[in-house]
């Protein structure tokens, strides 16, 4: 649903987001001091509360008084609980009320958003969601701080044992760089990525060899270099998996790996031409160094890293010691911009179904492609020996058959520009880039002095300071390796409870919406109704935590495998992920058993998920809180957490999830026709958003790339509204917002929908926007508004007015 997974891993230096630690997220959790404080803290605290009660009781009952008496026959009567006061606070804080709703309701919404709500020093842009995790992660640190109690569960001493082997940065500091020089040798690179003879002459080491090189990266740290492979579910037979290649996935646990990969995509194509200039024009050359303060920073950060790692080698050869020269750097930057470029691509086939081949039909596929450029002594894959590698040390005898079995492949555009570009590639350069890779990619568990160089380098690029604060960065980090014994320290579990029941009946209502809206559809045939609705009905929901992690035992064995040792942040990090990938290639042959759901996200994660193929719906309970949930009006509930649950109900229905029946299988279950009216309304929305000029960058929103995405964020907002109707219908209307008295109960549904998107936002943030499949936050708004037509009824907006065109509305859902 969201796509805020790089909030930075820092505590912000003097330049905190409005984070509220007692009326926001923290409410989730236990409070911080634990339940085992003083007689003496208690008691205070107890005193205080019901000092503070009985006085807010008078102030209510006195300003409800005032209220009474000046307007005694008005209904609704206006909300007056702290809830209430402190969600009216929020919206007209950030509202623009000298802008016409009708003209542009994000700007009426969350026009002064930025106000209050500061870019920090550590992140291009800021938004609620941001300020929720930040805030979430404060929490952690401060848990991940105090000594164990003699209860507590292993895994959670565990955890805090990694918390405090990723802050013992001292302890790393002395260990130096070697254990990263012991996992280059294990890949199979070279310690200083390339040979004196190579860097001139484009051969390589006869030792080295590309395919098994990939694989070693992949298994040994979990990273997609050149493409993705991953086990999965067999996409027409979700029992079964299968080998699953696609486009690189950035979903690995080092995080300066994908800061560094997302560099690229901050800027625009003309500005990654401007990094990457032909440096066989020496006289553009010469220009350019002096021009382009990238390029010189990258040198510098590459030369420095080269630097350290001479330094720390005693075996490495006095003919080595010269840094690298210039037009090899170049070379390397040239390679990763090249790859960004096919990568952040738009294919027709990343919207269809997967391609399915044998391991040999592949190998000819893509020798097929290096044949047609003869002459070419570029990379090459050698298929079997990439996977036979990768499964080798598998606990489980896993025999690959590569002439009958076939794999998956997603995208397969995207392998013929790959290989296109591969074929024009010496070897030496490609183990070259894949060295750099790994290297900074390890950066961050070696000494002080490598880190400094790479936060000066991130810096230098993006004006950012990378990890001002260790304590936020390391509980990011074990938030993510063990999220579910992290869940378990901060959970408040009864509170989590109290507001399933709410959670459920909410999504049953927008369920009931859902079902209106598809009995009046007129462009889809009845048979088809009734097979999409008995799919909707039989989808799960799952609101909070799984219930092993209320269990020691069972949270204990979780962890079982998972081995973490003091003062080795470097081992355990890397024990992680290759526990991780291992676990996931032993998933190869054993059939997937949908009867018991298995709960794969963290409880703690600020989103919402649909897993299309166990057609369930996953809703943590990081998102259960404000300013997404726990509001006194249902009405801002709907329109915050609401629109999020109709987002991913739809999910189900958009572009991707409409080929998948209720099993979770790929499958032709709608007839043909009603495929076909579908995919005319598709259009309407590709074309819609592709109208939308990203003004600060003279870009537009890719309709293609975001379609899914827009597809549901449109029905979320016409289901959740539907669904609150049918609340009141059932209820009675609720009461006013305090300081917004004047907007009506579906206003107010709609002022709720914008403030969860209200975003700061710097040039490089909005730039890379247009690389994800969500459309920037403004325009999630505008755009889906824009086609409601209970917007337009809502805010009384004139047709021919911005956010009620004269033309044809778009609409699926």
């Amino acid at each position: 649903m969201n796509d805020d997974d790089d909030i930075t891993k820092s505590k912000l230096k003097g330049d905190e987001p409005n984070i509220d630690p007692e009326a926001g997220y923290s409410k989730l959790f236990k409070n911080k001091f634990g339940s085992r404080r003083s007689n003496y803290k208690l008691s205070t605290l107890v005193i205080l509360l019901i000092t503070v009660v009985v006085i807010s009781i008078i102030g209510i009952l006195w300003y409800a008084s005032i209220i009474d008496s000046k307007a005694v026959n008005q209904n609704p009567k206006t909300c007056t609980t702290e809830s209430c006061l402190k969600s009216a606070t929020l919206y007209a804080e950030s509202m623009n009320r000298s802008v016409d709703p009708c003209e542009d309701f994000y700007q009426f919404a969350c026009g002064r958003y930025g106000n209050r709500h500061r870019i920090p020093k550590t992140s291009h842009s800021n938004n609620r969601f941001y300020e929720v995790k930040t805030g979430m992660l404060m929490s952690i640190s401060d848990f991940m701080e105090k000594e164990d109690f003699d209860d507590d569960p292993y895994a959670l001493s565990q955890a805090r044992l990694l918390y405090r082997s990723c802050t013992a940065t001292d302890e790393m500091d002395a260990a130096g760089i070697q254990k990263m020089f012991q996992f280059l040798n294990q890949i199979g690179l070279p310690y200083l990525g390339f040979t004196q003879n190579n860097s001139s002459s484009g051969q390589t080491d006869s030792s080295t060899n590309i395919s098994l090189i990939l694989a070693n990266v992949k298994k040994q740290l979990n990273i997609d270099y050149l493409f993705s492979t991953r086990v999965a579910p067999y996409s027409k037979n979700r029992t079964l998996n299968k080998i699953t290649l696609s486009k690189p996935m950035d979903n690995n646990m080092f995080p300066v790996h994908k800061i560094l990969r997302k560099i690229n995509g901050m800027n625009s194509k003309k500005k990654r031409e401007l990094l990457t200039p032909d440096y066989d024009n020496t006289e553009n050359e010469n220009k350019e160094n002096k021009l382009n303060p990238n390029l010189k920073s990258y040198e510098k950060y590459f030369k420095g890293i080269w630097q350290e790692i001479v330094e720390h080698h005693s075996h490495i050869s006095n003919s080595y010691h010269a840094p690298p020269e210039l037009k090899l750097i170049k070379d390397v930057l040239m390679l990763i911009n090249r790859l960004k470029e096919i990568n952040d691509k738009v294919y027709e086939s990343d919207l269809e179904l997967p391609t399915f081949m044998t391991v040999n039909e592949l190998q000819e596929y893509t020798d097929e492609i290096t044949r047609n450029y003869s002459g070419k002594n570029g990379v090459t894959i050698d298929w079997k020996q990439y996977f036979t590698s990768l499964f080798a040390d598998v606990e489980e005898n896993i025999e690959l058959d590569f002439e009958n079995e076939t794999i998956q492949i997603m995208s397969i555009e995207y392998f013929d520009d790959l290989f296109k570009l591969l074929v024009t590639i010496p070897e030496s350069q490609m183990i070259t880039a894949v060295w750099w890779d790994v290297v900074t990619t390890l950066i961050p568990y070696t000494t002080n002095q490598m880190r400094f160089l790479q936060d000066r380098y991130l810096y230098d690029i993006q004006g950012l300071e990378n990890n001002p604060s260790r304590s936020i960065y390391c509980a990011e980090a074990v938030n993510k390796m063990m999220g579910m014994a992290v869940s378990r320290l901060l959970m408040d579990v009864e509170l989590i409870n109290s507001y399933q029941n709410m959670v459920i009946e909410m999504m049953k209502n927008i369920h009931f919406a859902f079902e209106k809206i598809v009995e009046e559809l007129n462009w889809m045939d009845d048979e088809t109704k009734k097979i999409t609705l008995h799919k909707a009905k039989n989808m799960q929901m799952h609101v909070g935590f799984p219930e092993f992690i209320k269990d020691t035992v069972d949270i204990d064995n979780y962890y079982a495998d998972f081995e973490v040792i003091e003062n080795d942040y470097f081992g355990n990090v890397i024990r992680y992920v290759q526990n991780e990938f291992n676990n996931s290639l032993l998933a190869f042959r054993i059939p997937n058993d949908y009867s018991v759901f298995s709960w794969s996200a963290n409880p703690l994660e600020v989103n919402a998920f649909n897993f299309i193929q166990a057609n369930a719906i996953i809703i943590p309970a990081g998102i259960l809180q404000f300013p997404f949930f726990g509001y006194d009006l249902n009405v801002l509930n709907y329109g915050s957490l609401g629109s999020i649950l109709g987002h991913e109900l739809t999910h189900g229905f958009d572009n991707s999830g409409h080929k998948y029946d209720l099993n979770g299988n790929e499958n032709m279950w709608w007839t043909k026709q009603t495929i076909e009216e579908y995919n005319k309304r598709t259009n309407c929305f590709i074309e819609h958003y592709e109208s939308y000029l990203v003004s600060r960058i003279e870009e537009k929103v890719n309709g293609k790339l975001t379609l899914d995405e827009n597809i549901a964020d449109n029905g979320g907002i016409r289901e959740a509204l539907w669904a609150y109707r049918k609340y009141v219908a059932k209820y009675g209307e609720e009461p006013k917002l305090p300081g917004l008295e004047e907007f009506t109960s579906e206003q107010l549904y709609f002022l709720a929908f914008a403030n969860i998107w209200c975003e700061s936002s710097t040039v490089a943030s909005l730039s890379q926007s247009l690389l994800n499949e969500h459309s920037p936050n403004y325009i999630r708004v505008i755009a889906g508004l824009t086609n409601s037509e209970e917007f337009s009824q809502a805010w009384k907006c004139a047709k021919g007015t911005r956010m009620n065109p004269m033309k044809k509305k778009c609409k699926i859902w």
